[in-house]
């Protein structure tokens, strides 16, 4: 063998000896480890199924094999536990969180402490249909009927889907469609909605398949209106894009529907060494196409609908790219009611 191959063979041993070091690190780094998945609502409703779904598999497939737990930090629509992530929580590949969809706008309408362009994604695990839904007994079931009478949605953050949207369709439909925020969870909204507190939400469709399907089976609500991906089920909903007019207004609700379009995501922050943060990415993606984890979504009655890291930090630099006046309008509309 010449020194040359001599050489080359040396670096090559060295390099997979270095590979061999650092997969191993990851490993013993998280062996007896606790992974903690930040659900950026309360419990109860779909979103945070969804962070326990994850954390109840997760761990299985992160070298070392630690355990993960679930862990609630609603508030904000979603900004108290994107604020956490990004200032307080460690940095070290022990706290994964969902992003609750709006709070990937909500930076730019309001002051927050974090910048959804600086999270490292692991990928999405349902992109889903989002929905206006009021009570069966409400006779006002559309924007056009909600011109002549005020109907009262529940919803959670000011910064959450389940505020934004209705309230910006309110303003371009002219209906009196008044949203009261500060429900803790969907499922706290869900139950002021039988108990008649309010008339109806904004929801994820799926959401109600997995927190209360026998309202969709015994027709316990009707829906008023959809938004983002469409969904076989809801032909006679009416489409946001319906009641938007001008070019201004098809932006405003673009961007609304962005979050949409990227759905239950998972990140972890930037800061966290880039071999843990390869290694949860893979981890995420494998659990992905774990049987056990598809038949535990099942029996929970949890879409799965997954979209990839990749994609998702797409509509993330896309969504920014939003011209400032639109969001400045958007904004105002917001505030307004």
């Amino acid at each position: 063998m010449s020194k040359n191959s001599i050489i080359a063979a040396a670096a090559v041993l060295a390099l997979s000896i270095a590979g061999s070091a650092q997969a191993q690190s990851v490993a013993d780094f998280y062996t007896g480890k606790t992974v903690t998945v930040v659900a950026p609502s309360g419990t109860g409703g779909s979103i945070y199924k969804y962070a326990l779904l994850v954390s109840n598999h997760l761990g299985r497939h992160i070298p070392g094999n630690p355990t993960s737990v679930a862990e609630s930090r609603g508030g904000g629509g979603g900004v108290k536990a994107a604020n956490y992530m990004a200032n307080a929580a460690p940095k070290d590949g022990t706290v994964v969180a969902e992003l609750h969809p709006s709070s990937l706008i909500v930076p730019m309408i309001k002051d927050v402490q974090y910048d959804p362009r600086k999270f490292y994604w692991l990928g999405s695990i349902a992109v889903r249909t989002y929905v206006g839904a009021v009570w069966h007994t409400v006779e006002t079931d559309t924007l056009e009927k909600m011109r002549d009478k005020e109907v009262v949605f529940g919803g959670s953050g000011t910064g959450s889907p389940s505020y934004m949207i209705p309230t910006f369709l309110a303003h371009v439909s002219g209906a009196k469609l008044k949203v009261v925020s500060g429900y803790k969870s969907g499922g706290a909204t869900n139950l002021a909605m039988e108990r008649g507190e309010v008339q109806g939400r904004g929801n994820f469709y799926q959401g109600f398949q997995a927190t209360n399907p026998d309202w969709i089976k015994d027709k316990k609500v009707k829906f008023a209106f959809k938004a983002g991906p469409d969904h076989p089920d809801l032909a006679d909903a009416a489409p946001a894009s319906k009641y938007v007019k001008s070019d201004a207004e098809k932006q405003m609700l673009g961007l609304l529907e962005a979050p949409l379009e990227l759905g239950q995501s998972f990140y972890v922050v930037g800061d966290v060494p880039d071999d843990r943060k390869a290694a949860l990415r893979a981890a995420f993606e494998s659990m992905l196409k774990d049987p056990v984890f598809l038949e535990d979504a099942k029996k929970l009655n949890l879409y799965i609908n997954p979209l990839s890291h990749d994609r998702v930090a797409s509509v993330v630099e896309e969504v920014h790219k939003t011209p400032k006046a639109v969001v400045d309008e958007l904004g105002s509309i917001l505030e307004k009611k």
